[in-house]
């Protein structure tokens, strides 16, 4: 159980190191859309590239934001709760959502297409795990009925 509580609380920190990343870097991305105009060999997409990442980066925020909360729930031992049902519903939704920035991204440029694969298995793993967790919080309320 103590590598358990290990293993949570470095999730935590690991998550909320990635929010405050997810914020320094909001700043930095008309710079970096300019480096990679720099060394890219191809036409410039600079708007194209910076309007994408930020609106991929408020979906993100999004389930950087929910998986604090459901590693917060999982800390004070609220495993099969509604709520965690939710956020992870929330999520598969947002990985849908830069799924669908990313594709539309990968019009210039083919890279993206392949963060859209990965971004929209993400996605259906998020449903798959959902489903799991909608599954268990019914069989836990049957269970507590049963006296």
């Amino acid at each position: 159980m103590e590598h358990y509580k290990k293993s949570l609380t470095v999730t935590l920190i690991i998550n909320r190191v990635a929010m405050v990343m997810l914020i320094l870097c909001i700043p930095a991305v008309p710079f970096i859309a300019r480096w990679y105009d720099i060394y890219s060999n191809k036409e410039s997409i600079f708007m194209q590239f910076t309007v994408c990442v930020y609106l991929a980066m408020i979906p993100a925020g999004i389930i950087l934001w929910l998986l604090n909360y459901l590693l917060s729930n999982i800390k004070k031992e609220k495993v099969f709760e509604h709520i965690n049902v939710k956020y992870l519903r929330i999520i598969s939704y947002c990985c849908f959502a830069v799924a669908g920035i990313s594709l539309v991204m990968s019009v210039w440029r083919i890279l993206a297409f392949f963060v859209a694969l990965a971004f929209a298995f993400v996605g259906l793993l998020m449903r798959v795990l959902k489903n799991v967790f909608e599954q268990a919080v019914y069989l836990k309320e049957e269970n507590d009925l049963t006296v």
